[in-house]
């Protein structure tokens, strides 16, 4: 565990959380779970099966093509007008003609992907983003359940106000 110095190294994730989360089931169609990033504006949501627990994360970029499943394979579906997770509406409405329209969530999301728990400090939340080049962390109880979500904004938040504190 990482500690910066002053009241930034005291932050953990609880302190920082979004608890209003978007979240998957992860039975959603992926026509359905494009039509609800697109109305609140968000490029992605974890995915939580039936007892809320965080089974993965889906995004706008698992439509453009490669699933990687547990063993490092690849599955190949693509769905053309997919690029840096914005999905243009001709995209969409050739999706919505698609067999790939009634595929679900589960069926492409991230598996494995990071996750953290509510009392990992700011600068582990900041290091995972970094490592694996995600904008979003979901945070978990100590029971796997999701109990909200960290994103980029927040790091950045928190760094700022920090800051002005010390000005202060």
């Amino acid at each position: 565990m990482n500690r910066m110095p002053g009241r930034l190294g005291t932050l953990v994730a609880r302190d920082v959380m979004s608890t209003e989360v978007l979240v998957l089931p992860e039975e959603t169609t992926l026509v359905d779970a494009v039509e609800m990033l697109k109305e609140h504006k968000h490029s992605g949501a974890p995915v939580v099966n039936s007892r809320g627990h965080l089974v993965g994360t889906f995004s706008l970029r698992n439509l453009t093509g490669v699933k990687r499943n547990q063993t490092g394979g690849e599955n190949q579906k693509e769905v053309s007008g997919v690029e840096s997770g914005i999905i243009s509406a001709a995209a969409l409405e050739k999706l919505m003609k698609t067999s790939a329209a009634q595929e679900r969530v589960v069926d492409r999301m991230t598996e494995n992907a990071p996750s953290v728990t509510e009392n990992a400090t700011l600068i582990d939340v900041a290091r995972l983003m970094c490592d694996f080049h995600t904008h979003r962390i979901p945070v978990t109880n100590s029971r796997s359940v999701l109990t909200g979500i960290i994103t980029t904004m927040d790091i950045l938040a928190a760094l700022v106000h920090t800051a002005d504190e010390l000005t202060e």
